[in-house]
């Protein structure tokens, strides 16, 4: 397919014509292009006459070979640049555009038209495209000044969750492979104890590594030691990295505040438009005025496309929804409902969801509602911590 579009270019480029052939004998014209090396494609009959397509020097050649053969030969239709050519050769404006047209493109084809990311799951295209604007890499820029193998390297250096990046140009457009880097396992050649993160009675013990210094039973402070990384024996003194999981029944007060007076945000309705045209990085806006007061906005992108690949020019359509501040006076049991809910939004962040309620107390404060909250619960309360030595002489 590939070669037959290739050959349907060549013929347009040089021109070509659908002909009609009738005579005594019509398929005479077969034979006698045949016989003088005449290409023809395309054959069909149409009741005693035939149609053919033949390039413009085939046509020429025809008058001197069908000689006294009885043929007759219309022509149907033209196609090609030569007859356009002609068609067009007194209207200088057209030339003159298609002249400017070519000029410019041929000077866009000295610039990066699109930058496109590929290989990148965790982080984001938006992101990478940053970086490559602050090491000098953006859309518009001269071909000429880019150097993939230190726009590689200095991409590296500007975004430390990639683990490698390269440049390959095409054409005008840039796309950037990236591999991101694998997250950092814990170094477990540092030493470390592993200290209480809360108070509590310790349930139960797990220790892989160090030396444990408490037992089932034992009521420890927020800080106390819990595992030591420092191991003693008859060969001598080691120093290891405390591995371990040690769960304690916890007990927590938490306090949220509420006030009957909430001021929220919504939305009146009301929506506004404005469109920007970018070429390169040159804004074209679309509009006049700005939008005052309170919105919320969104942006949607659309890129020109020419054969399926995207030119330097988009159409940047943000939408503002205009919202305006009220203050609600809340009554006492929508303000209790309202602490509650900040509550469980606390607790998902703070993974205590399962932890039993011990006691819960709605106390009036000046213009609102204290909500105290006493909670317990089973959790991990090992946590990390480095050891310091003193180098010092």
């Amino acid at each position: 397919r590939v070669g037959e579009f290739m050959l349907w270019i060549y013929r347009f480029i040089c021109g070509f014509l659908t002909v009609e052939v009738s005579g005594d004998i019509a398929e005479n014209i077969l034979n006698i292009c045949a016989k003088n090396g005449i290409p023809l494609w395309g054959i069909k009959r149409t009741g005693k006459k035939l149609c053919c397509r033949m390039t413009i020097k085939s046509f020429k050649l025809l008058p001197k070979v069908r000689k006294n053969s009885g043929i007759r030969i219309h022509i149907l239709k033209k196609y090609g640049i030569p007859f356009i050519a002609a068609r067009y050769k007194k209207r200088y404006g057209i030339i003159t555009g298609a002249a400017i047209f070519f000029g410019l493109l041929k000077l866009m084809s000295l610039f990066v038209w699109s930058i496109e990311v590929e290989g990148n799951k965790t982080v984001s295209a938006s992101e990478i495209t940053a970086a490559c604007e602050e090491i000098g890499v953006y859309e518009g820029m001269n071909k000429k000044d880019l150097d993939p193998k230190n726009a590689g390297q200095s991409l590296l250096l500007k975004c430390g969750r990639l683990a490698w990046a390269s440049f390959n140009l095409e054409g005008c457009r840039l796309t950037v492979n990236v591999t991101e880097a694998k997250p950092k396992a814990e170094d477990n050649s540092i030493p470390t104890n592993l200290k209480a993160a809360a108070d509590g009675i310790i349930t139960k013990i797990d220790v892989t590594s160090g030396n444990c210094v408490v037992k089932v039973g034992d009521a420890v402070a927020k800080g106390d030691l819990l595992v030591s990384g420092i191991i003693e024996n008859e060969n001598g003194t080691r120093f290891v990295h405390s591995i371990g999981k040690i769960e304690a029944e916890t007990e927590r007060e938490i306090i949220l505040d509420g006030s009957f007076e909430k001021k929220e945000t919504v939305k009146t309705g009301e929506k506004k438009k404005k469109s920007a045209l970018y070429f390169f990085t040159l804004k074209i806006p679309l509009y006049l005025g700005r939008i005052n007061g309170g919105y919320e906005s969104r942006t949607e992108v659309k890129s020109v496309k020419l054969f399926n690949k995207s030119l330097p020019i988009r159409l940047y359509t943000k939408t503002f929804e205009i919202t305006e501040d009220r203050t609600v006076r809340l009554s006492r049991e929508q303000l209790e409902n309202e602490l509650l809910k900040r509550y469980n939004e606390y607790a998902k962040v703070e993974n205590i969801s399962g932890f039993e309620v011990k006691n819960r107390e709605f106390d009036e404060i000046e213009g609102g509602i204290r909500l105290k909250m006493v909670i317990c619960g089973t959790e991990n309360i090992a946590g990390q911590d480095v050891m310091l030595f003193n180098t010092g002489n």
